[in-house]
């Protein structure tokens, strides 16, 4: 197995609210007719709101929407918004004041598509501009259709990568399993199988299913609605918009690293110990290289194997790059 190891850990601070916004209806779809749907998956959303008095000679825009995603996932400058009362669009210039709805649509940078929510409780209030911050971290689906002589079968082939341009993958994070549409009772077998994530299957429309389960994070992907065509060759990658994280010290002793949102070193009291209550994830062993997803933790290095707790405090993960800890 290639030395990286697919976890997930989630992502409890990266922004704290002013006031809590429910983000609700959370939906992914591609053009093609295929909608993803996450089981244990640790994409997020984050959202962010602040009241400012209007600048001289601004525009009296209400509510403005500033759109942040993490690693490849949506397309450049494909956002729109729409503010909501009881349903009906109000005009974000001159709102009146009021608690609204916010409707989020964007698209998609991989496979054609797009993903859309709602952001409830979002106040606008008298001769003021309310911002709105919205961050997104989630998995980017591409899906390549080729055209390849497969005898009257559809040919897949499927893998996992940790960031755009990374060539790490696991020969199994990703495995594909088939059922049929609306039913996952009884997977379908395929007509060939090449590897564990590649293979034939008759033509047909499917539930299929990637398996990402490493680290005990029972992960998978649903690809509903997914038609697949004779002599059709299928490409699917799933990148998780990760960066990388390993033990880079000198410490030969460090087995393992433990994984807390940040601001949980200082409100634990003590001798540095683990706490399952809060722990998301523990890398082992400690000197091997993981994709982690983008944020702020705290990492309780583990030496000789619980003899000994050590804090790294405010360790910053970002897509596409690698963390050393020391």
């Amino acid at each position: 197995m290639i030395k990286s190891i697919f976890a997930f850990i989630f992502l409890a601070v990266i922004i704290i609210p002013l006031k809590a916004q429910k983000v609700s209806n959370y939906t992914y779809k591609l053009d093609n007719g295929i909608v993803v749907k996450m089981e244990k998956d640790w994409g997020n959303v984050w959202v962010q709101q602040s009241q400012a008095e209007f600048k001289a000679g601004e525009d009296k825009q209400s509510v403005s929407v500033v759109v942040r995603s993490m690693g490849d996932l949506l397309a450049q400058g494909s956002t729109t918004s729409k503010l909501l009362s009881g349903g009906k669009e109000v005009k974000m210039t001159g709102a009146p004041p009021g608690i609204y709805d916010l409707k989020f649509i964007a698209k998609l940078s991989g496979k054609p598509g797009m993903i859309s929510f709602d952001i409830s409780g979002v106040e606008v209030k008298a001769k003021m501009k309310t911002t709105v911050n919205v961050t997104i971290y989630d998995y980017q689906l591409n899906i390549e259709e080729v055209a390849t002589p497969g005898k009257g079968l559809a040919v897949y082939d499927s893998k996992v990568i940790p960031y755009k341009g990374s060539t790490s993958q696991s020969p199994k994070c990703g495995a594909p399993s088939f059922y049929a549409k609306g039913t996952r009772d009884k997977a379908i077998n395929p007509d060939e199988k090449t590897s564990d994530l590649g293979g034939k299957i008759k033509p047909g429309t499917y539930d299929v299913a990637l398996t990402i389960d490493v680290c005990s994070s029972g992960q998978k992907i649903w690809l509903e609605n997914f038609t697949m065509k004779p002599d059709v060759t299928y490409k699917l990658t799933t990148n998780l918009n990760a960066g990388e994280i390993i033990y880079a010290g000198t410490n030969r002793d460090v087995k393992k690293l433990h994984m807390y949102p940040a601001g949980t070193a200082d409100k634990m009291q003590g001798v540095a110990k683990p706490d399952k209550s809060t722990e998301r994830v523990v890398f082992e062993p400690a000197t091997v290289k993981y994709p982690c997803p983008p944020g702020s933790y705290d990492v309780l290095i583990n030496i000789g194997n619980g003899a000994k707790y050590e804090w790294r405090k405010g360790i910053v993960v970002r897509t596409g790059t690698r963390t050393d800890v020391k």
